[in-house]
C-alpha cells in the first residue's frame, strides 16, 4: 500500500497557514511581472497595483475573507513595503554622499543638502475605509493577474519525469457564487424540472495540475452547464509536448485522443464504457494495440477541428488489486518498451500521491466565491491559485 502523500501535503499546507508567512510569500513573489506591466503608468497611489495584488493574494489564504480584514492586511503589507522603500532610499542617499566625496571637481553654490525624498503615498497612513480597497481591486487588470499566475507555474527545480515525460492531471469541480443579477446571467443553475427551485449561481472550474510539484498549471472557469471537455479544449494547448496527461473516463473519447495526438503528448484514461475496436497487434496478455474509428463530431468540439478517420491506441486489461473486477485502460502510449505494469501503476498514482483541484478548493476555502461580479470572482480565483502555487514552492 502506497503512503498517502496527498494527505501529508494537505497537512503541510494547513500547518503553513497557522504561521505568519507574509515575508515568505514575498520572498517568492514575481514582483518583476508587475514592474514590467506598470512601467508606463506614472500615477502614484496609496493603493498601488503591487500592494493591492499582494493583499488579494494574501487575503485568499485567510479564513476571514471580509473586506475589513483585507484592509487590515493591506496596512501590514503597506508598512512592510514602506520599510523596504525607506531602507532603499537611505542606501541610495549614502551612495550619493560617498560618490560626492570622491568627486575632485569643485562644486559651486550653496552646500548640498541630502534629504530623503519619498512619495507621500508611501508614507501616508492607511484609512480603514473599505471603499478605497474595493476600487483598487477593480482597477487591477485581469490580464496582469493572469500573467502573474503563469509566472508562478514556472518550476524548473520541481519537475519530475516518468519515462522522460512530465505528468499532468486534469479534473473539474464546482464552486458556488453570490446571488447577484450579473452572476445569474452567466452562471445561473438551470433545470428541466419545472418544480425545481433554482439555487445560487455555480461555476465549473477545470484545472490541469502538474504531478510531483502539485503546481496548478492552468485552469478555466465557466457555467456548471458547460462540459469539462469544452473547458479542457480551451486550455489543452498549455500542456507541453512530449508530456503525459492522466484523466478519468469522461476523457475516453475519440475527439480527446485525436487532440492529444495533434498536440503531441500522451494520455492514459480508464475504459469503463464499452468501446468498439479492432485488435492490430497482441503485445502480451491483456496488452494490445487496437484501432478505433471516428464517430459523430461532438458538440463541445469546434467544427473546424478535423478528426482523422482512425486512431491507434494501446488497450490494457487487468484485474483490480482485490481480484474482484476487471479493469481496462486506454492510452496513446504505443512504445512497447514501457511495460503494461508500469502504465497501470502510473495511472493509479493519479489519486494516490497528489492533491486534486477538489482538495485545493477546500484548502484555499474557495468552495464559495465572495465576489459579486464576474471580474472580481475571476480575480478571487486567480489570487487563490497564485497563493497556492507560491506556497507549494515554499514548502
Amino acid at each position: 500500500m502506497t503512503p498517502n502523500l496527498s494527505l501529508l501535503k494537505s497537512n503541510q499546507l494547513r500547518e503553513f497557514f497557522r504561521i505568519d508567512y507574509l515575508k515568505s510569500l514575498q520572498s517568492v513573489f514575481p514582483f518583476e511581472v508587475i514592474e514590467n506591466y506598470d512601467k508606463k503608468k506614472t500615477r502614484d497611489r496609496v493603493y498601488s497595483t503591487e500592494n493591492t495584488i499582494m493583499t488579494m493574494i494574501y487575503s485568499s489564504t485567510m479564513e476571514d475573507k471580509t473586506l475589513e480584514n483585507a484592509v487590515d492586511i493591506f496596512k501590514k503589507i503597506h508598512d512592510n513595503q514602506k520599510e523596504r522603500i525607506l531602507k532603499n532610499a537611505k542606501d541610495a542617499l549614502e551612495q550619493e554622499k560617498a560618490a560626492d566625496l570622491t568627486e575632485t571637481k569643485i562644486r559651486r553654490g550653496p552646500k548640498k543638502k541630502y534629504k530623503l525624498k519619498l512619495p507621500k503615498s508611501k508614507t501616508n497612513a492607511i484609512s480603514g475605509n473599505t471603499a478605497a480597497y474595493s476600487k483598487a481591486r477593480k482597477r487591477v487588470s485581469l490580464e496582469l493577474m493572469e500573467q502573474l499566475f503563469y509566472k508562478t507555474r514556472e518550476n524548473k527545480d520541481l519537475k519530475t519525469f516518468w519515462y522522460g515525460m512530465e505528468t499532468y492531471m486534469t479534473d473539474g469541480t464546482y464552486v458556488q457564487m453570490q446571488d447577484t443579477q450579473e452572476l445569474r446571467e452567466i452562471y445561473d443553475v438551470k433545470s428541466k424540472n419545472v418544480d425545481y427551485k433554482e439555487g445560487y449561481p455555480q461555476g465549473l472550474v477545470q484545472s490541469i495540475i502538474q504531478q510531483g510539484s502539485g503546481i496548478i498549471h492552468n485552469f478555466a472557469l465557466a457555467s456548471r452547464h458547460v462540459s469539462e471537455l469544452s473547458l479542457i479544449y480551451q486550455i489543452i494547448d498549455s500542456i507541453p509536448a512530449k508530456s503525459l496527461l492522466l484523466a478519468d473516463d469522461l476523457y475516453n473519447t475519440y475527439a480527446v485522443f485525436s487532440l492529444v495526438r495533434e498536440k503531441d503528448f500522451e494520455i492514459i484514461v480508464p475504459g469503463k464504457r464499452l468501446r468498439n475496436y479492432k485488435v492490430i497487434k497482441q503485445i502480451a496478455d491483456g496488452d494490445e494495440i487496437v484501432e478505433i474509428k471516428r464517430g459523430e463530431h461532438p458538440g463541445w468540439l469546434p467544427k473546424e477541428e478535423i478528426l482523422p478517420e482512425g486512431l491507434l491506441l494501446r488497450r490494457l486489461s487487468f484485474l483490480c488489486p482485490d481480484g474482484t473486477q476487471k479493469m481496462v485502460l486506454y492510452t496513446t502510449i504505443l512504445n512497447e518498451k514501457i511495460p503494461k505494469s508500469e502504465i497501470i501503476l502510473k495511472y493509479f498514482t493519479r489519486w494516490d500521491i497528489e492533491i486534486t483541484i477538489r482538495e485545493i478548493k477546500t484548502i484555499m476555502d474557495i468552495n464559495i466565491l465572495r465576489g459579486k461580479t464576474d471580474d472580481i470572482i475571476k480575480k478571487e480565483l486567480i489570487s487563490a491559485f497564485i497563493a497556492y502555487n507560491l506556497i507549494r514552492k515554499i514548502i
